[in-house]
């Protein structure tokens, strides 16, 4: 029983009956003088207001512009089955048939399908106006809008945003491409520190920026967004490590370049003063050019260039000692005295090791020996304190002593100590 109740035809089987027997004690006067119980042979109308019109055309090369959306539909015939009609609301449809039709505007009779056979079917208006207009295929550039570009993070700037693809097709009427006046997708730039790559929706406008409904292909694309980090140049140096075969030495060492730019937060970068590239002397066997990479400081994001260029040129190692060449101490503090007890003097000997054409202009003058302070372990005193050299980039220095040793006191402390 539950199965023919939820049945939908069942239900309307059963309100027609329902609504016939009302009708019938309705018109109880005039069932008596009827041949039959119901009254089939009462003609009535009723009118369906605002039914949709359907247009059937090609619509892979043409678009509808223009069409009524609705009609209104009159139907007569016998009161019951116009009543069945009321009840069972029947899928019907009203047609233009444009299958066959081109461009231009079309004056056609409307069509009607799946009304009840025993109704007269008027609809009005019967002939309207239906205008096709044939699908072109237009490309569009796809403009890229950055939204709070102000709203990066602080120190960065936005490079230029591209799309990938650059141009999107849109296949529609002529009318709808001359609204058309911009097609543009969207990125957000705030609060980023680094390259944007993301898929935003293409959308086309009209010159009042509301938004056109057309098909686009592709409908996302790929925006890139650059995003240049705070950057500063900065000299490279060129240090070594290992050493050369013995019969050979550096005659020159040219770099290119001699500076990089280097981008990270702008707090990191205020405490670089240079950049290190490091020769690997065991490489060298003859002239040529080695590339290296050049080190890349914590904290910095990117080095440009990564590598540098060295141009090697080589020739036969000779040597020649040289006697009294100053040390220095540097970074010791004003308010300290200090006494050297190794060597006797702050001066020894080097031997330089390098190619007869350089060491011919070399004088002593080019030769710089230095001891830091800070290098004291724990700055206890006598301290002990590595020897350093420094000199032209195509000598190897080595001095006659390695460190030195110093005694100091802090005369500000022992003034301090006296006053009390």
């Amino acid at each position: 029983m539950d199965r023919l109740f939820n049945n939908p035809w069942f239900v309307r089987l059963v309100s027609l009956l329902i609504a016939v027997m009302l009708y019938t004690m309705v018109n109880m006067d005039n069932v008596s003088n009827q041949p039959g119980v119901l009254p089939d042979s009462e003609e009535s109308s009723y009118t369906v207001n605002n039914v949709e019109v359907e247009v059937y055309y090609n619509e892979e090369e043409y678009e509808v512009v223009d069409e009524p959306e609705t009609v209104n539909v009159e139907l007569s015939g016998p009161q019951t089955s116009i009543m069945l009609f009321q009840l069972s609301r029947p899928s019907f449809e009203v047609y233009a048939d444009l299958e066959e039709q081109g461009a231009g505007v079309h004056n056609v009779r409307l069509q009607h399908r799946d009304f009840p056979a025993d109704l007269d079917v008027s609809i009005n208006p019967r002939v309207v106006s239906i205008e096709l207009q044939e699908q072109k295929t237009v490309s569009y550039p796809v403009e890229i809008d950055v939204n709070n570009e102000d709203e990066t993070e602080e120190g960065y700037s936005l490079g230029e945003a591209e799309a990938s693809p650059e141009e999107v097709n849109i296949k529609a009427p002529q009318s709808v491409h001359e609204e058309i006046e911009r097609v543009r997708a969207e990125v957000d730039a705030a609060g980023v520190n680094e390259a944007v790559e993301t898929e935003a929706d293409v959308i086309a406008y009209d010159a009042d920026g509301n938004e056109v409904d057309v098909p686009i292909e592709p409908e996302t694309v790929t925006i890139s967004l650059p995003v240049d980090s705070p950057n500063a140049r900065v000299p490279i140096s060129l240090s070594r490590q290992g050493t050369l075969p013995d019969d050979l030495s550096i005659v020159s060492l040219d770099i290119e370049p001699t500076e990089a730019t280097i981008y990270g937060p702008a707090d990191v970068m205020e405490e670089i003063n240079t950049l290190e590239a490091v020769l690997n002397l065991t490489q060298i066997e003859e002239n040529g050019t080695l590339e290296i990479p050049i080190k890349v400081p914590e904290g910095i994001e990117q080095v440009d260039p990564e590598a540098i260029e060295v141009a090697v040129e080589v020739g036969e190692q000779e040597e020649r000692t040289m006697e009294d060449i100053p040390i220095t101490i540097d970074n010791i503090p004003d308010s300290y005295s200090y006494t050297v007890l190794d060597p006797d003097e702050l001066t020894t000997g080097v031997t330089v090791y390098g190619s007869a054409s350089v060491l011919d202009n070399l004088d002593q003058g080019d030769i710089s020996l230095s001891a830091d302070w800070e290098d004291a372990e724990d700055n206890d005193s006598p301290a002990v304190l590595p020897l350093q050299t420094n000199g032209p980039t195509e000598v190897r220095i080595e001095p006659d002593i390695d460190e030195i040793e110093i005694e100091w006191s802090d005369e500000s402390s022992s003034a301090e100590t006296n006053e009390n």
